[in-house]
Formats: C-alpha cells, sequence, structure tokens
C-alpha cells in the first residue's frame, strides 16, 4: 500500500473520532495505526445477541412471525463472531439458542425477572471496540423489590456512563407478532395469577454500536425490510456539528407568490424581490408566500418517520413563517417541475436532495428564516408506554413503563450531546 494511501486513511480516521468525542486525542497513538486497522473500523468484530428470556416471553414462542424474524436475525449467514446470551438478571451464554427458541427451552436463570437496567448496562458495554449489541425483549421493567417510578433515572445514569466512555448509537424497534400464553400483570394485586392470553403484542429489538457499526447492521443483520411485525423505529445518538446540504428551490410547484436569487449560485440560501401570491377574488389578508427548501438528508441516520413529523421541527427569529408539510423527493410525481428541479441538481453529483420542507407567511416575510430540526422524544414511544397493564387482554400496542425506559435513554443522549437540535437551516428573505 503506498504512503499517500495510508496516509489518506488515517486522516479519515483521525476525523471519524474527533467528530465522535469531545475528549483531547493523541496524536501519536493515532500516527501509529496501521492501514489494517483503520480499513477495519468497516467491519463488526463480534455480535452479541441477548435474548431476555423472563417468563412473560414464553407467549412469543409460539408466534410464527416472531420465530421467522429470530430465525432471520440469529440464522443470518453474514454474522461472524456470534456470541448468544439469554438475559435476565444476569447474563447466561449459550450455545443454539436459535434452537432453543424453536423447541421453547428458553428456561435459564431468574426467568421470574427482567432487569433492563442490568440488561442495556451489560449490552452497551459489550458494544466496544466495532461489536454489536442486539437485544430482544418484551420491554416490561419487572425487578421484584425495585420501583418502576425510579427506572428512567437509573437508565439514564448508566448510558450517561457508557456515553462519555464509548460513543454508541441506540436503534430500537417496536415489533408487533401474536402472544398465545400467559401474561404476567405488573400492577394487578400482587398475588393474582397471570393472565392468558391469545392476541397480538408488541416487543422490542435493540441494536447498540457505533455508527458504521450500526449502518451495517441494518443493511446486511437486521433488514427492517425482511422483519415481518415491524411497525415503528427510534434511533439515539451523539449529535456534534451536523452539517446539511440544502437550496431554495426557485422553480416548482410549492413555490406560491415571486421571489429572485440573489447570487447565480446552484445552491440559494438567500431570496429578493419576495412578494406574496394573490389572485382576483382572495382577500388581501389571505395572500401569502410560500416556498420549499430541497434538504439533503442522504447521510443522516435519522427514522423517516422521524423527519416527515411537521412537530419535530421549529421556526425561530422574527418572521411568520409556519412549515406547512415535509415531501419526500422519492414520492414526488416525476412529471411535475419540482421533481425535475431536483432531479437535475441531484445528477450534478454533488448533493442528493432527498427531502422537501415546504414553508408558508402571510406577513413578517423578510428576514432569516431559521429552521430546526429538534431532538424531541419520538411520539410513539410516549403512545407505547403505560401505567396499567390489567387489563392487557385486547391490548395490542401498550408495554408496561415502557415509555420511562426509553426516557432514561432519550435524556442520556441529550445530557452527553449538549444540545437539543439535529441541526439548524437558515434562508435569508429580502423584500428587494
Amino acid at each position: 500500500m503506498s504512503k499517500r494511501i495510508l496516509y489518506n486513511l488515517l486522516v479519515v480516521f483521525f476525523l471519524l473520532i474527533s467528530c465522535k468525542s469531545d475528549r483531547p486525542i493523541d496524536i501519536k497513538k493515532i500516527t501509529s495505526i496501521s492501514a489494517e486497522s483503520a480499513v477495519i473500523q468497516k467491519e463488526i468484530n463480534e455480535v452479541n445477541f441477548y435474548f431476555e428470556n423472563s417468563g412473560s416471553m414464553n407467549g412469543y414462542l409460539n408466534g410464527n412471525d416472531f420465530l421467522e424474524t429470530m430465525i432471520r436475525i440469529i440464522g443470518n449467514s453474514e454474522i461472524e463472531n456470534l456470541n448468544t446470551f439469554f438475559v435476565n438478571t444476569a447474563a447466561h451464554k449459550t450455545e443454539n439458542l436459535l434452537d432453543k427458541i424453536e423447541k421453547n427451552k428458553i428456561a435459564v436463570g431468574n426467568t421470574g425477572s427482567s432487569d433492563h437496567q442490568f440488561i442495556f448496562k451489560t449490552a452497551i458495554e459489550n458494544a466496544k471496540n466495532n461489536n454489536l449489541s442486539i437485544v430482544v425483549t418484551d420491554g416490561i421493567y419487572s425487578v421484584k423489590g425495585k420501583k418502576p417510578s425510579i427506572v428512567s433515572v437509573k437508565i439514564e445514569q448508566t448510558f450517561v456512563k457508557a456515553l462519555n466512555e464509548n460513543t454508541i448509537e441506540t436503534v430500537v424497534l417496536k415489533m408487533a407478532s401474536n402472544f398465545n400464553g400467559n401474561y404476567y400483570s405488573e400492577t394487578c394485586n400482587p398475588g393474582s395469577k397471570s393472565i392468558e392470553i391469545n392476541q397480538t403484542r408488541p416487543y422490542y429489538i435493540f441494536l447498540f454500536g457505533n455508527n458504521q457499526v450500526i449502518k451495517k447492521a441494518l443493511n446486511e443483520i437486521v433488514i427492517l425490510n425482511d422483519l415481518k411485525g415491524q411497525e415503528e423505529q427510534a434511533r439515539f445518538m451523539i449529535t456534534k456539528d451536523v452539517n446539511i446540504n440544502y437550496t431554495v428551490l426557485t422553480q416548482g410547484e410549492e413555490k406560491q407568490g415571486s421571489f429572485k436569487q440573489t447570487s447565480k449560485s446552484w445552491v440559494v440560501k438567500e431570496i429578493g424581490d419576495a412578494e406574496k401570491f394573490s389572485k382576483r377574488g382572495v382577500p388581501l389578508k389571505d395572500s401569502y408566500l410560500q416556498f420549499g427548501v430541497a434538504v439533503d438528508f442522504s447521510k443522516r441516520a435519522i427514522p423517516e418517520s422521524y423527519l416527515l413529523n411537521t412537530s419535530n421541527y421549529s421556526v425561530v427569529n422574527n418572521t411568520g413563517y409556519s412549515i406547512e408539510e415535509i415531501k419526500k423527493v422519492s414520492d414526488l410525481d416525476k412529471t411535475t417541475k419540482s421533481y425535475k428541479w431536483i432531479d437535475t441538481q441531484n445528477k450534478k453529483g454533488e448533493f442528493k436532495y432527498t427531502h422537501i420542507i415546504v414553508v408558508k407567511a402571510k406577513e413578517k416575510l423578510y428576514g432569516d428564516l431559521t429552521l430546526i430540526l429538534n431532538i424531541n422524544f419520538p411520539e410513539w414511544i410516549g403512545d407505547t408506554g403505560t401505567n396499567n397493564d390489567c387489563d392487557i387482554k385486547n391490548d395490542t400496542t401498550t408495554t408496561f413503563a415502557f415509555d420511562r425506559l426509553m426516557t432514561g435513554v432519550s435524556k442520556a443522549y441529550k445530557k452527553v450531546g449538549k444540545r437539543d437540535d439535529f441541526f439548524k437551516i437558515n434562508v435569508k428573505i429580502k423584500a428587494n
């Protein structure tokens, strides 16, 4: 390998590290890294698979969708160096885990409890050094003598400690499968019998690893389109100095009103001579200016459902604009002006615009418009959590204390990342 190629690899490696951590970098250590070490950062060293085997998991073993998902993940031919565990209040390394799941032989250790503080701590500690950890769980926090009300604080502390030592990402998938068996309520009167149910119930798959590991895992190991019953997803990460490429659409269906770009650049971040759209018979007070901002999210690891939800965005500064909708470029009619304009830009190869943020204002048209994508707690997680699981029959969507479990995770990422937003987009709008 030439010195020039080795130098480039080392520069890329240095940039990756400097983007991921606030800790001082030891240049001597960086320059001593071999080309082989730099290349291996793209590979997964080990996969640690943790199957939570509390008694409440037995009902899923009779569900075809659940079994198929386990087979697709654990039996994936792309996995090398696979370590499998049953986990509850301790981790029990086991061989032939998939065979045991298929044969309903998962009773190992303390199956009467599921301590997610311990489970997550174990998983994230073993996600270091380019390793991937996968956790399959029903998401029910169940530990005798421990109050669920403090679960979010405990989980937050666990993740803060782990994230300060190793910048990992967390992906959580909400899955659904038939559950046929006994459900053990956490809120019904002590000593009450289990509830026998045969219905759809949610369960969850967690992935822990660095950015490159997670990306590779979602492409090759936990392939979302192949998983039956995959309903929702969320991704938690440390975001530092995220730069987003964007441009105002100077033509297209989103443009209502008139304006001109103030420079000859293909990338438009300032417009002038802006005037409202109006037509005969429409009161002046109802006239408005509307336009689209094309955004390149192609390299951002944020779930699509999150990007398309306007409630996750904010408009700041002293303007009257609101976000009307978020459009996916791939969903546009290919005969529209907007699609043709963006397609032309994308073919230039510099950026890949994937979405359009449509903004609109009736007053306060001029000034600096700033759009922010906030780091919000995913709505679906809040809707999934419940404080009462006595009436579990016919409840196919909620999980006891799951929102509190995930609140701790979310707070930890915000605390360590020290920011409340993913990025900001700025557009200057002038009257003339």
